[in-house]
């Protein structure tokens, strides 16, 4: 055990092509624009509802039941 060579062989890299790097980058800052945009919304429609609901209880016009 004490004079086993454990080391890795390397790999040939002879006829190894590199792959060209992927344009992610624009693709990436359309995402995150899309995500805040959506976000955005979102929170704003969440709001909307929320000061609808909120007027309603303060102006008593929400009727439980019928």
């Amino acid at each position: 055990m004490k004079n086993d060579d454990l080391r890795a062989d390397r790999d040939e890299l002879d006829d190894f092509v590199p792959r060209t790097p992927a344009k992610r980058g624009n693709n990436l800052v359309l995402q995150v624009a899309a995500g805040v945009f959506l976000g955005g919304l979102a929170l704003w429609l969440v709001q909307l509802g929320a000061t609808m609901l909120y007027a309603k209880l303060m102006l008593a016009t929400v009727t439980f039941g019928g």
